[in-house]
């Protein structure tokens, strides 16, 4: 009994000193890693295709001995198979997270993409560059890889953004709070969908104003091109034996796409609002000439589409989570009240619109009108008059239509 005691307590005894061994080891590896040869990098994708690509996308990577070259940590991580998808995306619960992926790997993949790739070297201290290893490390786990994705608030850039502020004790946030921006996120949204009309009015429909506010340099860093420009204006203090330095070194190209730089400017689209507003309207105009039945079709298909819309606006404010989409002054052009419009329509095929229906739909082109003047004296002229431009044009052709096939009033009755 004695012996197989004195066996069992040696056996504990060799594998307690094992595990210490062991963790010396690994404590005196890191005590020799020497991270002043440890480069970190500041990866900057250009505009790709897909509409998603058009913001740009960035990454930080780290030196990862395992694999013999540097891992990059990415953001931008999302999968259209998830479990409803669609309704997160639509809701602004979406899901991301972030995954390391090799150097190899990453360049490997945006060059198949035809986007131009560049890094900045990111010069961190030793004892910087050891924190933001691990806490890209940490925040790979699974239990924390995963977050809410916001397109101007969090998303690829600013995670990346942050993990820089993080280990240099707030001192990106500060320099970069005191960094004018440019534009709003509207202005920002304008410039990188200008590309394509259909989405360019959407998000001048649906974004509120406080999508209009203007940036410092810390919220411009929404944009991965932003996120780099800024960083090259930044200066980090002498420490730990090196000196005063900028927070980068220059950029190196590592693949440039043959494709259009992303525009720096945009102009508003004004003329093709009223171009667009118009005909549509004549065209309204023109199928209630055609008869008491083309008047419904016009009158209903416009009154039905504005309310569709203000109905979406007004679901965006109250039933999501896209903070941006809150407070539209839209919902005063389109909103659910146009369905009146189809009441009058009906009105038509019976016989005429009364004079009640007709003060309404005049009293909803009111609103619109106000609406937009409130707009425009808020400091949210370009957007306001945009839509005004594109939608009441039509709201009036509906009004025109319905005092066109008026409800014949008795003798002396005012119409």
């Amino acid at each position: 009994m004695t012996h197989a005691r004195s066996r069992t307590w040696l056996t504990i005894l060799s594998r307690t000193m094992l595990l210490v061994a062991v963790v010396v080891n690994v404590l005196a590896a890191q005590r020799e890693i020497d991270w002043s040869r440890r480069p970190v990098l500041l990866i900057t994708m250009g505009q790709g295709d897909e509409v998603f690509e058009k913001f740009g996308h960035n990454a930080i990577a780290v030196w990862d001995d395992a694999a013999g070259q540097p891992l990059a940590y990415n953001w931008g991580m999302f999968d259209f198979d998830q479990p409803n998808f669609l309704g997160r995306f639509l809701t602004g619960d979406t899901k991301y997270w972030m995954q390391p992926f090799t150097m190899a790997q990453t360049l490997d993949q945006y060059q198949r993409l035809n986007r131009t790739v560049t890094v900045q070297e990111i010069q961190l201290t030793p004892t910087q560059k050891a924190k933001l290893v691990a806490l890209l490390a940490d925040n790979a786990r699974e239990e924390n890889k995963f977050y809410r994705y916001d397109y101007y608030r969090d998303n690829c850039s600013t995670r990346a953004r942050d993990a820089i502020d993080a280990v240099t004790g707030g001192a990106i946030k500060r320099a970069m709070t005191a960094q004018p921006g440019q534009g709003s996120y509207r202005w920002h949204t304008r410039r990188l969908l200008a590309y394509s009309d259909p989405l360019y009015f959407g998000a001048e429909m649906v974004l509120g104003v406080d999508a209009d506010a203007p940036l410092s340099g810390w919220q411009e860093a929404f944009l991965p091109q932003s996120l780099s420009e800024s960083f090259r204006r930044i200066e980090l203090p002498a420490a730990e034996g090196l000196p005063a330095r900028p927070l980068v070194l220059p950029i190196d190209t590592l693949f440039r796409a043959p494709r259009d730089a992303e525009p720096r400017a945009v102009s508003l689209k004004l003329g093709m609002s009223f171009v667009i507003g118009v005909l549509l309207a004549l065209v309204l105009a023109g199928l209630g000439r055609l008869g008491r039945v083309g008047a419904f079709v016009a009158m209903a298909g416009w009154s039905l589409t504005a309310a569709i819309l203000g109905s979406m606006l007004l679901l965006a404010w109250f039933a999501t989570q896209h903070m941006f989409m809150a407070n539209n002054p839209t919902v005063a052009l389109l909103n659910p009240v146009w369905l009146v419009g189809i009441v009058a329509a009906v009105m038509v095929l019976r016989g005429g619109v009364s004079r009640g229906m007709r003060s309404v739909l005049r009293w909803l082109l009111v609103v619109a009108v106000i609406g937009t003047a409130g707009a425009v004296l808020l400091g949210h002229a370009g957007s306001a008059l945009e839509l005004a431009l594109l939608v009441l044009p039509s709201h009036a052709a509906v009004a025109y239509l319905a005092d066109r096939n008026r409800r014949a009033e008795p003798m002396g009755a005012r119409a």
